[in-house]
């Protein structure tokens, strides 16, 4: 079975399929008057604060939810016609942050927990089906108040922006996924940060193993679950592991073996470390 971050097959269940019909409640968060700030400026600055190496200080984070919260109305202060008008770069680095926002918002609620798995409820219904994102008005077409983390990945991030560095860009608050950046993605510099994000992620030898010697690659699952991703920008996983892998890389790397890793759900906490 796919693992939960690719919300594939039974994991795309919707929330009705549960034996409980109680609909999950949306976080409580102020109210914005804010005007939207492009820059994502409150975000940057939790990020910076609270990502530590390749996890995030949940514990401190905790204390710190009211600058969240204020960051996530800002978010959903923003009215429809005025995100239209967006750039497509502008419209794409919101959506990443507030993926990541809200999954961070939902470690907070719940912390401590040893899994974001943790967190689904009875039977089938998983955590990235729960509709708890106040974002519904700025994806109209899927005629919901509120979106789920599978929506907004699989039906908005995905399919609207068709690029397969988004998979190094949102971060599903467990030990193998991609790091979370530590900044805020803004649109001016949005490509060089994905880029980046990417690079970085291909290159990271705790999540991806590139043996030249014995011509073997051995991947992040990610590759292996949205494997049509990578293949639409490169032609193949291993076109787009090359396109990224910098000296680790080379013609090598089109001919090798590949293998997927297993993929740890344990919590992305790097609390301990600041206590």
């Amino acid at each position: 079975m796919k693992a939960l971050h690719a919300c594939a097959l039974l994991l795309l269940a919707p929330l009705v399929a549960c034996s409980s019909t109680t609909a999950t409640p949306t976080f409580a968060l102020p109210k914005s008057t804010s005007p939207f700030d492009p820059q994502h400026q409150q975000l940057d600055a939790l990020l910076a604060r609270y990502v530590v190496d390749d996890g995030v200080n949940y514990k401190g984070l905790v204390e710190d939810r009211a600058r969240l919260d204020q960051y996530l109305a800002n978010l959903v202060q923003v009215d429809a016609e005025s995100f239209a008008q967006m750039s497509r770069e502008d419209r794409y680095a919101f959506w990443i942050n507030a993926y990541n926002g809200f999954i961070l918002r939902l470690i907070v609620e719940h912390y401590p927990i040893d899994s974001i798995r943790d967190l689904g409820g009875k039977l089938f219904d998983q955590v990235w089906d729960q509709r708890v994102i106040p974002l519904g008005h700025l994806a109209p077409a899927l005629g919901q108040e509120l979106l789920s983390y599978s929506e907004l990945e699989h039906k908005i991030l995905r399919p609207s922006f068709q690029d397969a560095r988004v998979h190094a860009a949102i971060n599903c608050a467990s030990q193998s996924c991609p790091p979370l950046f530590p900044k805020a993605f803004v649109g001016a510099t949005l490509e060089s940060q994905l880029d980046r994000v990417m690079q970085a992620f291909v290159q990271d030898s705790r999540r991806n193993h590139l043996k030249q010697a014995a011509g073997q690659l051995e991947l992040s699952s990610i590759f292996d679950w949205f494997a049509e991703d990578f293949e639409r920008d490169h032609g193949s996983v291993r076109a787009y592991v090359a396109a990224f892998a910098g000296d680790l890389g080379g013609t090598w790397v089109e001919s090798a073996s590949v293998d997927y890793l297993d993929y740890s759900w344990a919590l992305n906490d790097a609390s301990a470390a600041n206590q």
